[in-house]
Formats: structure tokens, C-alpha cells, sequence
């Protein structure tokens, strides 16, 4: 199903969150604390340069159609959001390889999960009002 104009540019950040999830986990396989930490930047760089942002919007859409959506749905997103800010965080008190792997897992999973389950609840929730 093609994205009305205010999902597309949500998606699109979508396929950038999903290249960093994937440089986490080639990064961990290499083994190398130094990649490790280049990985961690450029995620930390996208986090403050357009995730943070592409997380308050996307909740702003839930609770402009809160009423209309499956409760389990949203609760997921907003603990999966939370848990995300923890882990780019500098305050996050895991081992490097193992914050750069739940990382990658968790954003794969809620990437996935945001674009097969909640975008679609959205689109018919919201296309009228917002296009």
C-alpha cells in the first residue's frame, strides 16, 4: 500500500535506521573495538540529527488517533521507542558489543513492525484528516 504524504517521509528514515542496524551488527562481527565505536557515532549522529524528531513525530500521529488504534500496538511502540533512546544514549551502561546488538536487533524488529502493523493502522486512521 503506497504511504499518504504524512507517512512517506517516516518511511524513508526507515531504510537509514535499517542501514544503521546493519553496520551494528557488521561492525560486531568484525570484532574491532575501534569500528565498534565508529558505528556507534554515525548512530548517535542520525539519533540526534533525525531520529530524535522522527520518534515525536510519529507519536504525535499515535495520539492523534490513539482512540482508533489497537492498544497492544501503541504500548509496543512506546516502550520499543523508549528502549531505543536508552540505548543511543551515552548514559547507557552496556558493554559496547552488546549495546550495538540489541541496537541493531531492536530497531530491525521495530522498523519492521512500524511499517507493517502500525503504519497501516495510521493510514486508515488519519488519511482523511492529515492529507
Amino acid at each position: 500500500m503506497p504511504r499518504p504524504d504524512f507517512l512517506l517521509p517516516l518511511s524513508r528514515e526507515h531504510h537509514t535506521a535499517l542501514v544503521l542496524a546493519r553496520a551494528a551488527r557488521k561492525a560486531i562481527n568484525t570484532n574491532d573495538r575501534v569500528t565498534c565505536l565508529e558505528v556507534l557515532a554515525k548512530i548517535e549522529v542520525y539519533w540526534h540529527s533525525i531520529m530524535a524528531a522522527h520518534f515525536d513525530k510519529e507519536e504525535q500521529l499515535i495520539r492523534r488517533a490513539e482512540s482508533m488504534l489497537n492498544p497492544e500496538d501503541v504500548m509496543r511502540v512506546y516502550s520499543e521507542h523508549s528502549e531505543l533512546r536508552m540505548l543511543v544514549h551515552d548514559s547507557c551502561m552496556l558493554e559496547l558489543s552488546v549495546r550495538l546488538c540489541k541496537f541493531a536487533d531492536l530497531m530491525a524488529a521495530h522498523v519492521r513492525y512500524e511499517e507493517r502493523v502500525l503504519f497501516p493502522q495510521l493510514q486508515r486512521c488519519l488519511n482523511g484528516i492529515l492529507q
